[in-house]
């Protein structure tokens, strides 16, 4: 007997067969706590198939200001082969994510099953992101003659925005709303300034979970390299993790990034584990066509 399926936009009301999908499913990819899966169904970026009143894809993604979509959440079926599943469900999320005015959809390939899939659904390798983990050593930095850290302010978040878009270039910058999520949700967020610079020159952001601190964020505006201003956060951020009783510190960059390494290797970070691919689908104006 033949299933007919129906593709469809996935709504709050979806909600509980999501999770339910999620949980039962050998092959699925989460890149959100549960909290936020409301939040991310009410901007209509999660398509789903289902018969039945039973799920058998969910695929979900948040598009940012700047046209990158990236892959947040999937999850097939026991049983449903992968390359059937995207075909169904991934076409028609990409058509949608086009007519908003996305230019990219990219994943990150921490899913084993999911990579090999992506490729032969057209993705290709755009990036390796490189782990580095640092065990307790003693800070010995000075301060950096002119380059001052302090805590980030209110004030601050109207320039951080800016900071920033110069630091990275896309798929690696952080909107609005996604810098102040962070702000909040971080154990420690500090901002650097420099002699005679008006604005902010840098900021990190860091957490300890246990006894283990991660460095999520860090950086210092491309006009300023050179000034010691990354060296100052990342001590900054290592201090804070040192005091909050953490074992170890990871932090990630790009492969290619061969500055950020140098920085980070010399501060006693050793890589670990297998780089991380970064998928990127370039989303064409046929992509948006009826």
């Amino acid at each position: 007997m033949t299933v007919q399926l129906q593709v469809y936009k996935a709504s709050t009301r979806d909600q509980g067969k999501i999770v339910r999908l999620l949980n039962e499913a050998r092959r699925s990819f989460v890149a959100f706590g549960l909290e936020d899966l409301p939040h991310l169904l009410t901007r209509g970026n999660c398509m789903v198939a289902g018969a039945d009143d039973r799920l058998w894809g969910f695929l979900c993604v948040a598009l940012n200001g700047s046209g990158w979509a990236y892959l947040r959440g999937a999850a097939i079926v026991n049983g449903w082969r992968i390359d059937d599943a995207l075909a169904t469900v991934l076409e028609p999320l990409q058509e949608r994510l086009s007519q908003r005015g996305a230019t990219h959809l990219a994943a990150y390939g921490t899913a084993l099953w999911l990579v090999p899939a992506l490729q032969r659904a057209g993705f290709r390798q755009f990036e390796w992101i490189a782990m580095l983990e640092r065990h307790p050593r003693p800070l010995a930095l000075k301060a950096v003659a002119g380059v001052r850290v302090r805590p980030v302010t209110a004030h601050d978040l109207g320039q951080l925005g800016a900071l920033d878009k110069a630091a990275f270039a896309p798929p690696f910058q952080l909107e609005s709303g996604e810098l102040i999520e962070l702000l909040v949700t971080s154990g420690h967020f500090a901002v650097a300034e420099v002699d005679g610079i008006d604005g902010l020159a840098g900021y990190v952001a860091a957490d300890v979970t246990g006894d283990e601190g991660h460095i999520m964020r860090l950086a210092a505006h491309p006009a300023l390299h050179g000034r010691g201003i990354g060296r100052m956060l990342l001590n900054d951020a290592l201090a804070y993790c040192q005091k909050s009783d953490a074992r170890l510190v990871s932090i990630n960059t790009q492969d290619s990034n061969q500055a950020s390494l140098r920085l980070y290797e010399g501060f006693g970070f050793r890589r670990v584990g297998r780089r991380v691919p970064l998928l990127v689908r370039e989303l064409t104006e046929t992509d948006g066509t009826d």
